[in-house]
């Protein structure tokens, strides 16, 4: 079995369920994976916390929250500077490959490069071949979301400090995906846009663990439209369709509201917030609940006894609208065969997805939302639950296991 070092800014049981399951799914294909990642005080997949050979860092956390606040800024500050994070990435991955022999470095990044300024080093002084997994990118979203930090009151101040920092960031990862044997991507907007850097890029999509996601038949008293996850801002992800349609429901008395919840499981404060203020503006705040967000083994029975699925996305029409996100949500809705809603209508890439799997509708009107919902409420009413007439031989493409096949499939091609 072929080594592989994996080079990630988040890993489960923190974040980063692509790289998380493609670990558990790479040793049936031959490779095994040796991570090192950024340490998070999060467990939002414990399900992918027995996974071997991680070796994490930790940057921040400590018991005492303001020292985590100091340490943040500090090495937020440092980072930005000169690459603390990649340098100290760098001393741990230099150790291990003394002792191992690896044939592939990957590295799992978000908005920004890091750690792939690693890899490239790495790649260069050790002469092994070195992928970069693009899971987000600057481009991708309006508004400077991801790079606004605000450490100072003054918006027009945090947007200025972005903006350089971003510059220099793209930049740094320009030059880095320019030199890189290959790329992967998520999305085919990802796609088109990284490969006029490098032509070796590829669409890996997301996707979704069959041995937790699949349709099961459960009945239940309430007609439940449950979104899961977080939202940055209206910008990216904005409900405002839906939220309209069930005010205009419930004045019309369309279905029986007795029956009804509207469901969020919010990852931070700040989503909770965005839903809170967005139910008091169209008066529904009755038939809303908002809860924590659970362990990603618990997600798919909380799926499955929902009757709606709700896929939060903007516009991609435009310049300053986000672009090709494709999360892994929209995978595991698809598996378990609910109908889904997304409000609004991308345009785009999950509009697409929806068409070709025929897994629900990407609405563009309050007449779109509120047809599919009287529709499946009428569904529910008769048998107790909802089950969408999926295409089986499309979501067998979205699989983490067919994801895991891709990528080694890329391996063999440098290892």
């Amino acid at each position: 079995m072929k080594n592989i070092l994996i080079l990630c800014d988040a890993f489960p049981p923190a974040f980063n369920p692509r790289m998380g399951y493609l670990c558990k799914y790479l040793p049936e294909n031959g490779y095994n994976p040796i991570v090192i990642s950024e340490q998070s005080n999060q467990r939002i997949f414990n399900n992918l916390s027995n996974i071997q050979n991680v070796n994490y860092i930790n940057f921040y956390w400590n018991k005492n929250g303001s020292i985590n606040k100091i340490k943040y800024i500090l090495v937020f500050i440092a980072d930005s500077l000169f690459n603390f994070k990649d340098l100290y990435f760098k001393h741990k991955a230099k150790r291990l490959i003394k002792d191992k022999n690896f044939s592939i470095i990957l590295a799992s990044v978000s908005w920004r490069a890091f750690p792939a300024l690693v890899a490239k080093k790495l790649s260069k002084k050790y002469k092994i071949p070195f992928i970069v997994d693009c899971r987000d990118i600057y481009e991708q979203f309006p508004n400077h979301e991801y790079t606004s930090k605000n450490f100072l009151k003054s918006t027009f101040v945090n947007k200025t400090i972005a903006r350089i920092i971003q510059q220099k960031y793209k930049l740094q990862r320009n030059k880095i995906l320019r030199s890189a044997n290959a790329i992967t991507t998520i999305s085919e907007w990802h796609k088109q846009h990284i490969s006029q850097l490098n032509k070796n890029t590829h669409l890996i999509f997301n996707g979704f663990d069959s041995e937790l996601f699949y349709f099961k038949p459960i009945t239940s008293k309430t007609f439940r439209i449950t979104y899961v996850g977080r939202i940055e801002s209206f910008a990216v992800k904005d409900p405002t369709l839906l939220f309209e349609s069930v005010d205009i429901m419930s004045k019309k008395n369309l279905i029986n509201f007795k029956d009804f919840r509207l469901q969020f499981y919010l990852l931070n404060q700040t989503s909770k917030n965005l839903i809170n203020k967005l139910s008091e503006k169209y008066n529904i705040s009755e038939y809303v609940d908002i809860y924590d967000t659970v362990q990603n083994e618990e997600v798919p029975q909380i799926l499955n006894e929902s009757s709606i699925l709700l896929l939060l996305a903007n516009s991609a029409v435009g310049d300053n609208s986000p672009k090709g996100i494709m999360g892994t949500k929209i995978f595991e809705y698809i598996a378990v065969e609910k109908p889904i809603l997304c409000v609004r209508n991308d345009n785009s890439c999950i509009e697409q997805t929806i068409k070709n799997t025929k897994s629900g509708i990407s609405a563009s009107s309050i007449e779109d939302v509120i047809e599919f919902i009287t529709c499946k409420y009428k569904e529910w009413e008769k048998v107790g639950f909802t089950r969408q007439n999926v295409d089986k031989e499309s979501i067998e493409l979205f699989s983490r296991e067919y994801q895991a096949t891709q990528f080694a499939n890329l391996f063999d091609m440098y290892a």
